[in-house]
């Protein structure tokens, strides 16, 4: 950006707690906006307790999951995330986003269904809790909110988790539905 410029609203990055503010009134589905996810994903990092958090919007880029919200660990070791995962096999979001339920995954190895996803391998990810992101007008979902790990957690912490991943998926929800209008 060079000096004088005015930042893209869409692709500015408000302070993760103001993340309504970037906003739009209006804006199209089919190209969210960055800036906004990634103050929201920033939120549910810190919130969780988790080193990532993502806003994953399907059905922009076929075949691929696209991370419109995305907050990578600052200050770690951890390898950073891509805006993109090329596979739709890759991660556990395709699973929330098909099923449309909430899925809380306090140790992934200790599911057979999911203990061989490859981003157990490439990124070390022993927890993940996602939500989808349905339209109630449509029943579209959009999009799954989610938060990994490298660490497990223990089970005490999965209705808890439930809780607070369905809590700020209606809140993502909720700021998105005033702002689109849908037929």
């Amino acid at each position: 950006m060079s000096h004088g410029t005015t930042p893209d609203p869409l692709l500015h990055k408000p302070a993760p707690g103001d993340w309504e503010s970037a906003l739009p009134d209006v804006f199209d589905l089919a190209n969210p906006p960055v800036g906004a996810f990634d103050a929201f994903a920033d939120l549910l990092a810190g919130e969780s307790g988790l080193p990532y958090a993502m806003v994953n919007w399907f059905g922009i880029v076929p075949g691929q999951q696209l991370f419109v919200g995305l907050s990578n660990p600052v200050g770690t070791d951890l390898p950073q995330a891509d805006r993109t995962m090329p596979e739709l096999t890759h991660g556990w979001c395709p699973d929330v986003y098909q099923n449309r339920r909430t899925l809380i995954l306090n140790d992934t190895l200790a599911y057979a269904q999911f203990a061989t996803n490859p981003v157990i391998d490439e990124f070390g990810i022993r927890t993940y809790q996602g939500s989808p992101v349905i339209d109630d007008r449509s029943g579209q979902v959009w999009a799954t909110i989610c938060g990994i790990g490298p660490n497990p957690r223990p089970r005490s912490v999965g209705r808890p988790s439930r809780a607070f991943m369905e809590h700020h998926r209606d809140l993502l929800m909720k700021a998105i539905k005033e702002r689109t209008r849908v037929p």
